[in-house]
């Protein structure tokens, strides 16, 4: 059965990573929050919606689990760039979570092609790390410039 889990930078606790369900609250457009429900805690707690991320039920070579916003490395095995490296962010685009290259962003693999990468390592997120997102990395992507879109969660509750 597939794990549902999300994370977000807490409001209350600034740079603090929150782990759980994700809960929208939209009464008229000038009340809208986004929370953070932990079953096992049974808190709820304010986030910034632009961090909210969905795991993607794959892990790093270090066991850490990936989610979405993560800048990762990785080894290619696909033929025609076997055994180089490259600098990726996991993204939802299309219905589930990609890797989009760095170098070259309108280069897009769905993140469930992992055995075509080998040695993955996350080397940090979109919001911690904004040295990556700033040209670090030779970046020219305008997805790190831009938030995280919620679109595609329907978790609303009235």
């Amino acid at each position: 059965m597939r794990e549902i889990l999300y994370r977000a930078i807490s409001l209350c606790k600034g740079e603090h990573w929150l782990y759980g369900q994700p809960r929208h609250y939209a009464r008229n457009p000038h009340t809208e929050k986004w929370t953070i429900y932990d079953p096992k805690t049974g808190i709820e707690t304010d986030i910034v919606p632009e961090t909210l991320g969905e795991y993607s039920e794959i892990s790093d070579k270090e066991s850490k689990p990936i989610f979405e916003g993560d800048i990762i490395k990785v080894e290619s095995l696909l033929p025609e760039t076997f055994g180089k490296e490259c600098i990726c962010i996991v993204i939802y685009e299309d219905g589930c979570l990609c890797l989009q290259r760095i170098d070259k962003p309108h280069i897009k693999q769905p993140l469930r092609m992992v055995e075509l990468v080998h040695n993955i390592e996350i080397i940090g997120n979109i919001h911690d790390n904004p040295e990556l997102q700033n040209g670090a990395i030779n970046d020219t992507s305008p997805y790190l410039s831009t938030p995280s879109t919620l679109s595609h969660l329907n978790t609303t509750q009235q």
